[in-house]
């Protein structure tokens, strides 16, 4: 790569970073949902930032969830009513696929609370830190 394309890369990824930390912090305040989330607050409900990616964070891990388990009972199945050694080995890939993902999908919280548990908290940031008050 040549050392202006390196320079320009660099410079919008300093631009990105300051306008996300000065905007960002505006962000904190609380926020009137337009769309319920399932398992979260209703439409029309104030709710924090932080809570609003905590509720999306379960609702994408039940999703994953539902996900796996729709291709293990096709795995099953198609196990069952295969013949031939290629389908059922077709099969057990499909089942042990789902299996890793669902391993890999709840390991990223394991992950995080081994490291600190206070990452898997999610709670607002201090005000003092915020930019309007």
């Amino acid at each position: 790569m040549k050392k202006p394309k390196k320079i320009f890369i660099n410079l919008l990824s300093l631009i990105i970073f300051i306008l996300l930390l000065t905007v960002g912090f505006n962000v904190l305040a609380d926020y009137e949902l337009d769309v319920s989330i399932p398992g979260g607050p209703a439409a029309g409900e104030s709710i924090a930032l932080a809570q609003y990616i905590r509720y999306l964070y379960l609702f994408a891990l039940g999703i994953t969830g539902i996900a796996a388990l729709g291709s293990l009972v096709a795995g099953g199945f198609l196990y069952m009513l295969s013949d031939t050694v290629v389908s059922k080995e077709v099969a057990k890939e499909r089942i042990t696929s789902a299996i890793k993902g669902l391993v890999l999908a709840l390991a990223a919280y394991l992950i995080l609370y081994t490291i600190n548990p206070d990452l898997v908290k999610l709670k607002e940031p201090d005000k003092k830190f915020c930019i309007r008050q």
